[in-house]
């Protein structure tokens, strides 16, 4: 897993961060949390299809506090499908976390990336896996 720094106010992150292969299927996620390194859940969210075409599917949930903070979060997946194979794509932007603090995305309880919000209590970051199709 790559880890996220954080610089002068600007998320730096080591490009392309991978999603993990033990995330399985992003048409089959539907809870996504992001918690803080004591399991706290900070914020969560259900992911809702927004596009779903043989193409190409989107998926959006916005991310809330389960305690009535102020920290407020999206999380937006993309799956592309060409002959070539399987592109996933999970975008996410958050805000108004603790700032400087160690944080886990899970999606359906699964561990997908570790981050470190920024001193402003921002992050954002994108994770990526490319998925060949057999015989190619």
């Amino acid at each position: 897993m790559a880890m996220v720094l954080a610089g002068a106010g600007t998320m730096i992150a080591q490009e392309p961060r991978t999603l993990p292969n033990t995330i399985g299927d992003l048409n089959a996620v539907q809870l996504v949390e992001i918690i803080d390194s004591q399991g706290q859940v900070l914020l969560h969210g259900t992911l809702k299809t927004s596009t779903n075409t043989p193409k190409e599917t989107e998926r959006k949930a916005e991310l809330v506090s389960p305690t009535g903070q102020k920290a407020k979060g999206e999380v937006e997946i993309e799956i592309e499908r060409k002959d070539s194979g399987v592109k996933n794509e999970v975008e996410v932007k958050a805000e108004h976390l603790p700032i400087n603090t160690q944080c886990e995305l899970r999606l359906d309880g699964r561990a997908a990336a570790t981050f470190l919000t920024t001193k402003q209590g921002k992050a954002k970051f994108e994770l990526e896996r490319k998925e060949t199709a057999p015989g190619r």
